[in-house]
């Protein structure tokens, strides 16, 4: 069951790290890079990864992640996940990045 669930966690994480909506972190500022309205959704999905994006980029310290605070999360986590930087990620990238935050953070 649980290798189901990384599964079907790793392919919304593909559809959402690997969205043009996103563009490329590099080339624009935080306040206007394009918003990816979906940006919750990685981390309302997975617990784990809520509380360490909540830890990390709750900027106004409520408990709640709002959409512009998801959109560098997200973008964080895709930096840490798509080890191989063909701008999608894997089940097992996607593992492999859960058990980093989990021992970093």
């Amino acid at each position: 069951m649980a290798r189901l669930w990384i599964c079907a966690a790793s392919a919304a994480a593909t559809v959402l790290l690997s969205s043009p909506a996103l563009g490329d972190p590099g080339s624009a500022s935080q306040t206007s890079a394009p918003i990816n309205p979906r940006a919750n959704e990685l981390f309302d999905r997975d617990s784990e990864l809520r509380q360490w994006a909540v830890r990390i980029y709750d900027s106004n310290h409520d408990g709640w992640l709002t959409l512009f605070e998801a959109q560098p999360a997200l973008t964080a986590f895709r930096d840490i996940a798509d080890g191989d930087r063909d701008g999608r990620v894997t089940a097992y990238e996607y593992a492999h990045a859960r058990e980093f935050i989990a021992a970093r953070w």
